[in-house]
């Protein structure tokens, strides 16, 4: 993977690449904004993730809108649409950025 899978993001604890097994951070009050180039998949480790995705690159998509994951949750972006991801609460986030398919 490339950086053009993460574009304009402030992340606390930097994540590797989205094929490490290791969770990537995001602090409290900070955003992460993600325009993938290949379909990913956000999963929360640990915290709650509020999400905003847009209507993807081809018009409307049936998962746009916001939406709140719990840990264990996760959410396909598909490639080209923006989603703009920030902890929820009092707590950081943890989370998974991974290629789908």
């Amino acid at each position: 993977m490339t950086a053009s899978h993460v574009l304009n993001s402030q992340q606390w604890g930097a994540c590797p690449s989205p094929a490490a097994n290791d969770p990537c951070r995001l602090a409290r009050g900070v955003t992460l904004s993600l325009r993938p180039a290949a379909a990913m998949q956000l999963r929360v480790v640990c915290g709650q993730a509020w999400v905003t995705l847009d209507d993807g690159p081809h018009g409307w998509y049936e998962a746009s809108g916001d939406r709140v994951l719990q840990p264990g949750q996760s959410l396909r972006v598909a490639a080209g649409q923006h989603a703009v991801v920030e902890p929820l609460g009092r707590a950081p986030l943890s989370y998974q950025w991974r290629r789908t398919g």
